[in-house]
């Protein structure tokens, strides 16, 4: 019963390392104590799925606030699955040995569950936790793995500390963490741009933020109206949210050709997010209009949130939830676009994106600046607005790049390349950001190994593991 309560506590530590807690030292904290339970139980592998449980729980139940319980539930089950292989550090046999059995096991759950099953969901992986980590800098050469790896490590190396055992481990452990503190940045700024990030605000939140239609344009063309008379110098360019217009500008003829009449009134190219339909289904794009009031470039996203822009399993997923029957399934994009604005080589990134590994590198190859559009109108009053600005901070330190963060209800910030928060807007109201960014064209060491870096994070730990398991036998 011990066992169970402290993998309960250890759990829900876990998530406090999460926004909107966001106690980074909390991961090693929680993979001690869970360590300590899972040792200490004659039910491991039962007390890994409750320390999951409780975990998955705690940092995605904002997933299920207009949708209900029933979903969340569903989603936090098949997530913690992932965690069940940790219960065979219990075994006996070369107990402190085996105990860095965590290290693989916790880095191969977070990578495969960010692929499987539908493309995957890795929104909670341990390391967009760590944005506000003293040893963040080293995602830009290793990637974002390579901060899970760290922190597990300094939670085995708490255990063991406990435990009074494996002392060169954990010196080992402490050298590595301080020696990454003095990790440099990789380039600085080649030159720098002037943007004006729009927040317009939805009428209602919920699942029917855009019933009515134009409402949500016009709420970011007035704003944008606003911002520009109390802003002191013109911007390079204008970057309106996800879902900043909601109807197709295409086909609702008189909203393209104001967004036009616009873009060429101040000579000011404007980057928007909005809904086009193709045979009567959705896409998801990221549109710029150029100063001269043409369309010059246009995105579509390319990773589709599962159960919200497309229903995997249709019919199992209806009779869980009645509000699936509503979604019609958008058609994915299918190659990378950069909006090119003067020296600006804007990578747009387009929400859910942001948590897939491949189309995040792809996207951001040859640009020097990333645009995150997202919609958190579904999700406001939750804490998944900051964690998502969170996982844009530890991307914008994994491409060594600066990252204009927008959403239509907030929160939208400017973040740069060390992950720092420049400039953030709050919640749930109109507002704007007019900031300088840098523009940085070089790729990180992270992004060039393209992936890669997330296997040999994984080889290493399974190194590690036998390595010790070898000294102890």
């Amino acid at each position: 019963m011990v066992s169970v309560v402290l993998s309960v506590l250890a759990g829900f530590l876990l998530s406090t390392a999460f926004a909107p807690i966001g106690f980074w030292f909390a991961v090693p904290v929680a993979i001690a104590v869970f360590l300590y339970a899972v040792t200490k139980t004659r039910h491991p592998f039962l007390n890994a799925f409750i320390f999951a449980t409780v975990f998955n729980y705690f940092t995605l139940e904002w997933s299920g606030q207009f949708v209900g319980l029933v979903p969340v539930l569903f989603l936090v089950l098949l997530q913690s699955v992932f965690y069940i292989p940790l219960g065979f550090i219990s075994f006996k046999r070369n107990r402190y040995s085996r105990i860095w059995l965590a290290l693989p096991i916790i880095l191969i759950a977070d990578e495969v569950r960010s692929v499987f099953p539908f493309k995957g969901f890795g929104w909670n992986r341990l390391s967009f936790s760590q944005a506000d980590s003293p040893f963040r800098i080293i995602a830009s050469y290793l990637g974002d793995s390579s901060l899970t790896f760290l922190s597990v490590s300094l939670g085995i190396a708490f255990y063991l500390l406990f435990a009074r055992a494996q002392l060169t481990s954990i010196a080992v452990v402490a050298f590595v963490c301080t020696a990454t503190l003095f990790v440099p940045v990789q380039s600085s700024g080649q030159g720098s741009a002037r943007v004006l990030a729009v927040q317009g605000n939805v009428p209602r939140l919920g699942l029917d933020f855009n019933s009515r239609a134009e409402e949500v344009f016009n709420m970011h063309l007035e704003q944008t109206k606003k911002a520009l008379k109390q802003i002191e110098r013109k911007p390079d360019f204008i970057v309106w949210p996800e879902n900043a217009v909601d109807v197709d500008p295409f086909l609702n003829k008189e909203v393209g050709e104001q967004i036009s009449a616009f873009a060429r009134s101040l000579s000011t190219p404007i980057i928007v997010g909005a809904v086009l339909r193709d045979s009567n289904q959705p896409k998801n794009a990221s549109i710029m209009w150029n100063s001269g009031g043409d369309v010059e470039s246009i995105y579509v996203k390319r990773t589709l949130t599962p159960f919200g822009e497309y229903i995997p399993l249709r019919s199992l997923s209806e009779a869980v939830s009645p509000f699936a029957e509503s979604v019609t399934d958008f058609i994915p994009g299918t190659v990378s676009i950069r909006h090119k604005i003067n020296d600006a080589n804007v990578a747009p990134v387009i929400c859910y994106e942001l948590i897939n590994d491949s189309n995040v590198n792809s996207n951001v190859a040859d640009s020097n600046l990333v645009v995150v559009q997202t919609n958190n109108a579904t999700f406001a009053d939750s804490g998944q607005s900051i964690q998502q600005l969170d996982i844009s901070r530890i991307r914008a330190i994994e491409y060594n790049r600066w990252v204009v963060s927008v959403s239509t209800t907030g929160v939208s910030a400017i973040i740069d390349n060390q992950g720092v928060v420049r400039a953030i807007t709050k919640q749930n109201q109109s507002d704007f950001i007019d900031s300088e960014v840098l523009l940085i064209q070089g790729a990180s060491l992270a992004q060039r190994l393209n992936g890669y870096n997330a296997i040999f994070i994984v080889v290493l730990s399974v190194v590690i593991y036998l390595r010790k398991r070898k000294m102890n036998a």
